[in-house]
């Protein structure tokens, strides 16, 4: 009996054991894929989060950039992990993102912006993370910016703009002073891309973009009167706040003027040194009615740009007369930057002119050929330190009474973007401009037909509004 009995009893202690067992295996089991489940929620609204950090850090960079105006151009991103949001109960941050803002070819934005053809994309990158230990997320989109609102003008003058009879302007005008527009038998016009009424459709056609809007602090008259769309197709704004229309552009030249001067004879090709400092530079004139047949006839003068199209080619002269028939061709891919340091001795008193360019003479040409083809206005540009005006009787260089610090009389093709904030700019009878143009004064006279070049930039970074979305990628 007593053997059976605790026979009964072991086995309902193993029993015991066993349940108990069991029920602890359960238990474990259950707490663990509840561990699990716990874990994974919380990885997954982690990931929500930080994804969503990620992307307000996206649209926090896009609105810098728009904040920022023509500055957003050089903007490179935060350096500091910024705080993007609240959690709506603490206050503290859910997490920070970190923004790094470079060109498509990866580098980082310098003061004047991204260069080479993609030089309006930018790629935001955006790192997320959260403020405690946890997964990081990355989002990127490549946003394009749009020329800002000061700089899109074809031209802009500080003192005023007087535009002659028969001139054609392919662009937005402005001025910080009165524009003059002639009226007469063949009056000025001022042209839409989108609609050429009055216009006659250019040749050639120059990008879409522009309005034909005039807009100046000072009045606006066509012939003495008032202007209508048969003269100024966009729109015709007089009247805006003092120094509000052309943008500020201060010219901190490299170095003072060279010594050394340079005459490039007729019928002579001559490659342009960088490395030197140049005084007063000649391209002497040839051919009488016409320009000779035989391109190899004429003075030439060749800036090598290099073949990398990020970089840029520093030039410096004090003053340049490029003669009849003569050429200035910029060739390779990069761009270049042409300072005329002619400033006077003489603070006090008007500088000479800077720079002259004759009959059918090419000034911005990509080829050395007969035929010239323009460079783009964002490969070429022409800082001008001279201060002599418009209507000045000083030394201009063909001793017209007209002739401002830069003077081009009936030539046969100007391409480039134009900075000339203290001194008068004319042209007189050109046959083929493009570009953008800053001075001081403006004088177009007769028949002069100027395209606007929207690569070129006349203010700031010259691009804003990285607004237009072209890429997004969740990493």
């Amino acid at each position: 009996m007593r053997a059976a009995r605790s026979l009964e009893q072991g086995a309902a202690l193993l029993s015991t054991i066993l349940v108990l067992v069991i029920i602890m295996v359960v238990t474990a089991t259950v707490m663990i894929v509840v561990r699990s489940d716990l874990a994974a929620g919380i990885r997954q609204q982690q990931a929500v989060q930080v994804f969503n950090v990620a992307e307000a850090g996206l649209h926090y960079g896009i609105a810098r950039m728009q904040a920022l105006g023509s500055a957003a151009a050089a903007y490179a991103g935060e350096s500091t992990a910024v705080p993007i949001s609240t959690d709506g109960t603490s206050g503290g941050a859910v997490g920070y993102a970190d923004i790094a803002v470079r060109c498509l070819d990866t580098t980082i934005p310098t003061l004047t912006g991204c260069s080479g053809p993609s030089a309006a994309y930018r790629r935001i990158r955006s790192e997320g993370r959260l403020i405690v230990p946890g997964p990081t997320r990355v989002v990127t989109a490549i946003v394009e910016g749009t020329t800002s609102s000061t700089s899109n003008y074809a031209v802009c003058a500080y003192d005023g703009v007087n535009l002659d009879q028969g001139v054609r302007i392919y662009g937005d005008v402005g001025s910080n002073g009165n524009i003059t527009l002639a009226r007469g038998g063949t009056p000025t016009r001022v042209c839409d891309s989108n609609a050429w009424g009055a216009c006659p459709a250019p040749v050639p056609a120059p990008a879409q973009g522009y309005s034909g809007s005039v807009t100046a602090a000072g009045t606006i008259t066509c012939g003495g009167g008032a202007c209508t769309s048969a003269q100024i197709e966009g729109t015709i704004a007089p009247n805006q706040p003092a120094g509000s229309v052309c943008p500020v552009v201060t010219l901190t030249p490299p170095s003072s003027a060279g010594a050394s001067p340079l005459t490039v004879a007729a019928g002579t090709t001559v490659p342009l040194d960088p490395a030197v400092n140049y005084g007063d530079v000649t391209l002497a004139s040839s051919g009488t009615n016409v320009c000779p047949a035989d391109v190899a006839q004429r003075a030439t003068l060749i800036i090598n740009s290099g073949a990398d199209p990020n970089a840029t080619i520093t030039v410096r002269m004090r003053r340049l007369w490029v003669g009849k028939c003569a050429r200035l061709v910029i060739t390779g891919s990069g761009r270049v930057v042409l300072w005329l340091l002619e400033p006077e001795s003489n603070p006090a008193s008007a500088a000479r002119q800077a720079l002259k360019a004759e009959q059918l003479s090419v000034f911005g040409s990509t080829t050395t050929g007969a035929t010239p083809s323009a460079i783009t206005g964002d490969r070429f540009t022409i800082n001008v330190l001279s201060n002599k005006p418009n209507g000045d009787a000083g030394d201009c260089l063909d001793g017209g009474p007209t002739c401002g610090a830069v003077h081009f009389n009936q030539s046969g093709l100007i391409s480039g973007t134009f900075i000339v904030p203290g001194g008068g700019f004319e042209m007189d009878q050109a046959q083929i401009t493009n570009g953008a143009i800053l001075s001081k004064q403006m004088q177009f006279d007769r028949n002069t037909t100027f395209y606007w070049d929207p690569t070129s930039r006349i203010g700031g970074g010259g691009l804003a509004n990285f607004d237009r979305l072209k890429a997004w990628k969740d990493q």
